[in-house]
């Protein structure tokens, strides 16, 4: 199920999800802004504006946590939360040789998807969930998924959109999903303590828990079922879309990737959905689990994708190992990452090149 059905039980009315909606929203345009920033003194304007916004929506953030652990209770929100930090902190030290967003963006993202996200999802998700009912398969297991997955995208769309307005800089693929992974981070977090659930396990399911220690165990029809969650589903979605658009001049048909990682999540979230229902067929969900391997296939594919990502953007921006930039960009060595990157995506391989381009 998701928070879309939960915030029946605890209505907060459409009002409400447009504000937090409003709130998530202007806070990571604002974390952002610096990215599309030009001159000196506009990134200055532009981090001072997202300081403020930043400021706002913590504020926003600890407001919501008394009605939010009542549910959960404090302590499974925090365990929750390092879960999620877990994973991030793994992807980000791996991106930090390539990486050229900072950390306002993360914050921002991740307080959007807390805030604003999960907000934009019930006020998307409540008609149909209250004209057809929670036990709904449409709504629950077709409508709910789709909707949540548009939503947590859209910090990662707002990036991609403005680096594909340019050409001679451009992000790392990485910082797509990161900026994903943040978000979805958030909206897990509120959506967890909503239900209750969470926690933190690096051997409840081998080899997947020890990356992705968030990742609940279940189980259905006799199956042992990984419920990957939406940190991993935004992250496979924003590694596929992402390489499609900025990689797009390196590999033909590059539709091709984004379109296999939208159905492999799609198919794990509408068929875990459906199976909590209780309204899934048991051979129709019996073959899903199989396709899935059993809710693990999105992981799998996310570790695979980030580590032939990691290897193509580390040789192109080079620079070796120094730690002190992981942590703090300087402007000359994000602007040396973003040319180089540049370069990278927007050079044709062998065998790429158009047709049309070698007619008389």
């Amino acid at each position: 199920m998701s928070v879309t059905a939960q915030s029946l039980k605890i209505p907060a009315g459409r009002g409400a999800d447009l504000r937090l909606a409003d709130i998530g929203a202007a806070t990571v345009i604002f974390s952002i802004s610096a990215f599309a920033a030009g001159s000196q003194s506009r990134t200055r304007i532009a981090t001072l504006v997202s300081n403020v916004g930043l400021a706002v929506s913590a504020l926003a953030g600890l407001a919501a946590l008394p009605r939010l652990t009542k549910t959960s209770g404090v302590a499974l929100l925090v365990m929750d939360l390092l879960a999620h930090l877990w994973t991030l902190a793994l992807l980000t030290a791996a991106a930090g040789p390539v990486r050229t967003v900072g950390w306002r963006a993360f914050l921002g993202a991740f307080l959007f998807g807390f805030l604003g996200l999960t907000g934009l999802a019930r006020f998307l998700g409540r008609p149909l969930i209250l004209a057809l009912g929670t036990s709904s398969l449409f709504a629950a297991a077709i409508w709910v998924p789709i909707t949540e997955e548009l939503c947590k995208m859209l910090p990662v769309i707002l990036i991609l959109v403005l680096a594909l307005r340019r050409m001679e800089k451009r992000p790392p693929l990485l910082d797509l999903v990161l900026v994903g992974a943040w978000a979805a981070a958030g909206f897990a977090l509120y959506e967890n303590a909503t239900y209750g659930r969470g926690g933190f396990s690096l051997t409840a399911i081998p080899i997947v828990s020890s990356i992705f220690p968030a990742t609940l165990k279940g189980s259905a029809f006799g199956w042992t079922v990984s419920q990957s969650g939406h940190m991993v589903h935004t992250m496979l979605i924003a590694l596929g879309v992402g390489f499609a658009f900025l990689y797009r001049s390196r590999l033909r048909r590059s539709w091709i990737v984004a379109a296999s990682a939208l159905a492999v999540t799609l198919i794990e979230h509408c068929s875990q959905n459906a199976i909590s229902t209780g309204g899934a067929n048991k051979i129709v969900a019996e073959v899903l689990l199989a396709i899935t391997l059993s809710g693990r296939l999105s992981a799998i594919l996310v570790v695979a994708g980030v580590a032939y990502v990691l290897t193509i953007e580390w040789r192109a921006v080079g620079g070796g190992f120094r730690p002190a930039q992981w942590l703090r960009l300087r402007p000359a060595e994000l602007q040396r990452r973003s040319a180089l990157l540049a370069a990278l995506q927007t050079r044709e391989t062998p065998g790429t090149t158009n047709i049309h381009e070698n007619s008389p």
